[in-house]
């Protein structure tokens, strides 16, 4: 029997104006990309296929090549770093990872109490970058700096640069070396891994086994798909210099219109879920049929993966020690093999989430299985390319049902009211840039594309239709409206005003922060701001926050006639503010050291207070306020929040009875 394993690798855009603004993308390398072609490498007898979506190769030959620059990266480089960015850039690890690693821990719940040095501050920016470099990559140096874990030095921290350097420099290399050799085959994928069958016609729904509700006509650009195609491809031949023979679609998402489309690009081979097979031949898989090649109406051949098998990988063999379930699955795929002469199994899943979740992060179950399978005489590894060219069993489909390797329908990109919503704004960004498009020249066009593909990558819609926090919600959120907000601005057209909220509205607690509090500059006493709502400032920064922010907290209220508000600010001379509510009666007011104005009455000393008339910023009848604030400093300005605003409901003083 046949066995084609494909490890499908993928990070969405985290591209911010030329940086990359999370540790993921270090991580993913250090810990996942540069580990498996390592591994892989152990085994030359094991044929292997990676599917390495473009947007991620983009990124790793962007971080490598100095192109792009890595916030992490500079993180670890710098000589100063605020706490809270510390704090900030480890909450983007996976927690389970850093569970693992008590000094870690040890140092966060110090700057949780604010009673670290700075020397804390220097050895857990090295233990953060430690902590990305995989078993199988630790070598005695790395291996004495975590024996080590407190006190390093500048030597310390030079050494792990250059050790990561070259990784994120060899990572690629060592991908094309062994598919040049003929051991791995890498396939492609649509350029920024948007779900291809939606982006032709979201109306596919209907022919999906769906209970959700998706409105009519929501988005159709076939165009889209084609372009998506064109630069995935186009990725993968500069990098790798050749053509790809295979495409892995986005989350194995096909339809008869993909399909046909992939055959205009001279495509070999796809692949999906074996439900999708099921679900167009209307009957159990009994006979393995997915274990069979289908040519696709004599064109293009399509792999159907084993669901079971590859979901054992994904999620049930973290559970047990790794050199048991790498023999369990080889005596598995022994025994299937038994009545499976000339078939083909594919095992088809992530080849970076799982492995965070097993004992040895997957160290000794991949190292096993590649042993045996390297040793067998009944199971034999091949490549897809591989298989089109051997003598596996083949079948022929005229159709087949849309899906993905989730199951028969696309529910978990659509149908969800955050998701469908987040279609309509795509769509009508999308009809707006077309129109101004043909005003503008041809560089401006080619920008405003390359964000509209951003803006349909699958990983937006994915967090907005599952039930995840609010925090990983609102990071990749903030991505979302990004791309969106850019469209606007790079065809010359003013944002709308939804894109400064969240896309899917979260719950809030409910308060009534009813104050009076004195406008003197001082915390006059402890009860003066007591009952007002409370924003620690760098808890608004998913990835990293400005380093250097002087404001720390921000404190807001009312009574009948005033709203109040009050800056928390370890700086006075050197800073401006402005405050900008964006309500019927639109007002800014710009705030600087030393001065008065008319319409509210503030002052700066300690701290600022400052107490606006209600009249100034409502008009008769209105009761809720959105505002958000400007900080000015040294020729730059930060908006907090980035993209929402801060926002209060007046209520009257019977509502906030207080005991």
């Amino acid at each position: 029997m046949y066995l084609s394993i494909l490890w499908h690798m993928h990070q969405p855009c985290y591209l911010i104006n030329g940086k990359i603004n999370t540790p993921t993308l270090v991580f993913r390398i250090l810990f996942n990309y540069y580990p498996m072609i390592i591994l892989a490498e152990k085994f030359p007898s094991v044929k292997l296929n990676f599917n390495i979506t473009p947007i991620l190769l983009k990124q790793i030959e962007g971080v490598s090549s100095g192109n792009y620059k890595d916030r992490f990266i500079s993180f670890l480089q710098g000589e100063e770093t605020d706490a809270n960015e510390v704090f900030m850039i480890a909450s983007e690890f996976p927690g389970h990872i850093l569970k693992r690693h008590p000094a870690i821990n040890i140092l966060l719940d110090k700057i949780k109490s604010r009673s670290y040095s700075n020397k804390d501050i220097s050895d857990i920016k090295i233990l953060l970058h430690l902590v990305c470099f995989h078993p199988l990559i630790k070598d005695e140096e790395i291996g004495e700096l975590l024996k080590k874990g407190r006190d390093f030095d500048n030597s310390d921290k030079q050494l792990l640069l250059d050790k990561e350097n070259y990784i994120l420099k060899e990572t690629l290399e060592k991908y094309r070396q062994l598919m040049e050799r003929g051991q791995i085959e890498i396939s492609t994928s649509p350029m920024m891994h948007p779900i291809l069958p939606l982006l032709y016609n979201t109306d596919i729904v209907k022919k999906t086994k769906t209970s959700l509700h998706v409105p009519e006509g929501i988005f159709s650009y076939p165009e889209d798909v084609r372009r998506h195609l064109t630069e995935g491809v186009e990725t993968y031949s500069n990098i790798f210099g050749k053509l790809p023979s295979g495409i892995w679609p986005s989350e194995g998402g096909l339809s008869d219109e993909i399909l046909e489309l992939f055959s205009e690009y001279h495509i070999l081979w796809t692949a999906t879920d074996e439900c999708i097979l099921a679900e167009t031949l209307s009957k159990p898989l009994i006979n393995k049929e997915h274990y069979n090649i289908w040519e696709y109406k004599n064109g293009i051949s399509i792999f159907f993966r084993d669901h079971h098998i590859s979901d054992l990988i994904g999620f049930a063999y973290q559970k047990q020690e790794e050199k048991k379930s790498a023999i369990q699955l080889f005596e598995h795929l022994n025994h299937i093999s038994e009545g499976m002469p000339d078939r083909i199994l594919s095992i088809i899943l992530d080849g970076e989430n799982p492995w965070d979740f097993y004992p040895d992060y997957g160290t000794y179950f991949l190292s096993t299985l590649y042993e045996m399978l390297s040793n067998s005489t009944s199971v034999k590894t091949i490549t897809f390319s591989e298989a089109l060219k051997s003598n596996i069993i083949r079948n022929k489909l005229d159709r087949i049902s849309p899906g993905s390797w989730m199951g028969v329908n696309f529910d978990n990109w659509i149908g969800k009211e955050p998701a469908n919503k987040a279609w309509s704004i795509l769509k009508q960004a999308r009809e707006v840039a077309e129109e101004r498009m043909k005003l503008l020249n041809e560089e401006k066009n080619k920008i405003i594309m390359d964000y509209i593909m951003l803006a349909e990558s699958s990983d937006w819609f994915w967090w907005y239709s599952l039930p995840v926090s609010k925090e990983i919600k609102a990071r990749f959120d903030i991505y979302f409206r990004n791309s969106i907000r850019k469209i606007y601005e790079t065809a010359g057209i003013e944002p709308p005003e939804y894109l400064a909220y969240p896309v899917e509205q979260w719950p809030t607690e409910s308060i009534t922060p009813y104050i009076t509090p004195k406008i003197d500059g001082k915390i006059t006493h402890f009860y003066e701001w007591y009952n007002a709502v409370e924003v620690d400032v760098f808890s608004l920064w998913t990835t990293f926050k400005p380093v250097g922010f002087p404001v720390k907290k921000i404190f807001y209220g009312y009574d009948e006639n005033n709203f109040y508000l009050r800056i928390d600010t370890s700086e006075k001379k050197t800073i401006e503010f402005s405050i900008s509510f964006i309500n019927s009666l639109k007002k800014t007011f710009n705030i600087k050291y030393g001065i008065t104005l008319p319409q509210l009455f503030f002052q700066w000393d300690d701290i600022i207070e400052m107490s606006i008339p209600r009249k100034e910023i409502l008009s008769e009848g209105e009761r809720l306020i959105f505002f958000n604030i400007t900080i000015k400093k040294d020729g730059e300005e930060i908006v907090i929040p980035a993209t929402d605003y801060f926002n209060v409901r007046f209520g009257e003083r019977e509502e906030n009875w207080t005991v």
